[in-house]
């Protein structure tokens, strides 16, 4: 750090910035290290998917949140997808991470780590129903709480305070840029870490000033001076995640996944009314999948006439979807309705060619009515 205040003649004279030891990053490295592993275990040795490996370890699931299980906007961060997605989290926190814990120090570091990591969970839990894990949520939050301190100091840092700043402005950039544009990244949990990490980082980075008796710099910001903003952020975050759940719970979108959930464990009257309700509250978020569902629920329920109508809403939104083609014939065919039943069986064979083994017998027994 240089003393610019110096009186005309006199030689610029530079101090060490005061730093601590990053020994808080290794162990939040060696944490998502061994969780991997047991990830990796349970996906190889104990049958699961890796979904359904992430869903049992704590992943963020909008839905599973949304009823009450707010432990996974924690236990996401230490959760990755595969090896790619850990050797990439587990570099940028070690090579960020320790930049950043010897300038703030191990107690605030963990308070930036943690409180801008949940807020990133936040994020991407009130605006996204897509399943995430994965460390970067924090991350970026550490890059956000770097970008603060640099830009409270970089004048009195120099050179090398000004050309961190620009170099960690272009990191941002570049993986914003990444987020938006490449499938799987979550960036709506990275955009909350990074922004929640830049405030906890002004309102934690150190303030320093010189001691003139012992001719060193030292910190005032002192917790008593931070610990407010904290209290703020923690006040935020709380409020955040009610206001997230109120919206989550009144959503169309949850009332799918539910009957979604429905049809999985067979019951077809719950399906049929979790799909009837999300089409009554928003008809627009309603896709092919969800009508060709609610039409598998009727037929299972008997009610073979609302079924043909779900079924060709399915169609009216992908006319390709060969599965509701299918089963409209089917359906058409016990309602009686061969001209109908027909036409869908013929579509379904177009749609798939190598089946007319399966469908012939179908239209020859249409032939013969």
């Amino acid at each position: 750090m240089n003393d610019s205040e110096l009186q005309p003649g006199l030689r610029p004279v530079s101090y060490r910035v005061p730093t601590g030891r990053p020994v808080v990053t290794y162990v939040l490295l060696a944490a998502i290290i061994v969780v991997f592993v047991v990830e990796t275990a349970l996906t190889e040795l104990g049958g699961l998917t890796s979904t359904e490996m992430l869903v049992l370890l704590g992943a963020k699931a909008t839905p599973l949140i949304a009823s009450g299980e707010y432990w996974r906007l924690f236990t996401a961060m230490f959760l990755h997808v595969n090896l790619a997605h850990i050797f990439f989290n587990g570099y940028a926190l070690l090579a960020i991470g320790t930049e950043l814990e010897r300038l703030f120090g191990s107690p605030r570091f963990v308070i930036v780590y943690f409180v801008s990591g949940l807020f990133g969970s936040l994020a991407s839990y009130a605006f996204s129903y897509s399943l995430s894990a994965g460390a970067s949520v924090a991350i970026f939050g550490l890059v956000g709480a770097l970008a603060a301190f640099f830009m409270l100091h970089h004048e009195r840092l120099g050179a090398w305070g000004r050309t961190r700043l620009a170099n960690i402005a272009f990191l941002i950039v570049v993986n914003l840029v990444l987020g938006f544009t490449q499938p799987g990244i979550d960036n709506l949990g990275h955009m909350g870490g990074l922004v929640s990490g830049f405030g906890l980082g002004w309102a934690l980075a150190p303030r320093y000033a010189l001691d003139p008796i012992a001719a060193r710099v030292v910190d005032q910001n002192r917790p008593q001076r931070y610990w407010p903003a904290v209290a703020a952020g923690l006040l935020l975050l709380v409020a955040g995640t009610a206001l997230a759940t109120v919206k989550v719970r009144g959503s169309a979108e949850l009332l799918l996944y539910q009957g979604h959930e429905a049809i999985a464990r067979q019951a077809w009257q719950e399906a049929a009314d979790e799909f009837e309700a999300a089409i009554a509250q928003d008809a627009d978020a309603v896709d092919a999948d969800a009508y060709f569902h609610l039409g598998l629920a009727y037929n299972h329920l008997g009610q073979l006439g609302r079924a043909a109508d779900a079924y060709e809403q399915a169609l009216a939104r992908d006319p390709n979807d060969a599965a509701s083609h299918w089963n409209l014939a089917l359906t058409y065919l016990d309602l009686e309705r061969t001209d109908l039943s027909r036409e869908h069986f013929e579509e379904y064979l177009r749609l798939n060619p190598g089946q007319e083994d399966e469908v012939r017998p179908y239209l020859e027994h249409l032939d013969r009515q």
